[in-house]
């Protein structure tokens, strides 16, 4: 990753150092390849969070708020949304051991590695971006979407087609019941 946002963990003092960043999207691009890009653009995202260390065990906590510009899962159009969310990792020095060793227990999904005495925080910040990411994004609530049978969108235009249309080839399943 050309983003490389590395924190020597020997310099964190002891009362724990503030991590603040903000940038626009091009710096998100530097997190993904190419054939991996998301289908959003982000356009801004600020992180500000608190890193702590207690013996060789590394703390981040904070909170990442982004600005973002999604398709409307409903009508298709181009829908600016802001989305925000708290975040936490324990980081741990990473152990050589082999694969077959490598056993996961419940408390380690919520355990992270880091190598030597450098903690990169530019995967977690990307993470934490793509996170923020709603499922099912919507232009607003109340969008209409588009209609099934002509295509029209809904919130701009109206149309005259029939709302109880049933495919001719679906109409065999209307009456289809399931018994218990």
């Amino acid at each position: 990753m050309s983003n490389s946002l590395k924190i020597n963990i020997v310099t964190i003092p002891e009362e724990g150092l503030s991590f603040v960043l903000s940038e626009d999207g091009e710096w998100f691009k530097g997190c993904v390849q190419e054939r991996d890009y998301p289908d959003f653009s982000l356009q801004k995202f600020d992180v500000n969070c608190r890193i702590s260390i207690i013996s060789s065990t590394v703390f981040i906590k904070g909170n990442l708020s982004v600005l973002l510009n999604v398709y409307c899962s409903r009508c298709l159009e181009n829908a600016n949304l802001s989305a925000a969310g708290d975040f936490a990792y324990t980081l741990i020095p990473a152990k050589n051991e082999t694969e077959k060793e490598r056993e996961l227990n419940a408390e380690d999904l919520e355990i992270g590695y880091y190598d030597g005495e450098f903690v990169d925080l530019t995967p977690l910040i990307c993470e934490q971006i793509i996170l923020q990411i709603p499922i099912k994004a919507l232009c607003r609530e109340e969008c209409k979407g588009l209609c099934p049978q002509c295509g029209a969108n809904l919130n701009t235009a109206s149309c005259n087609c029939q709302r109880g249309f049933v495919n001719e080839r679906m109409a065999v399943l209307k009456d289809f019941k399931v018994k218990n």
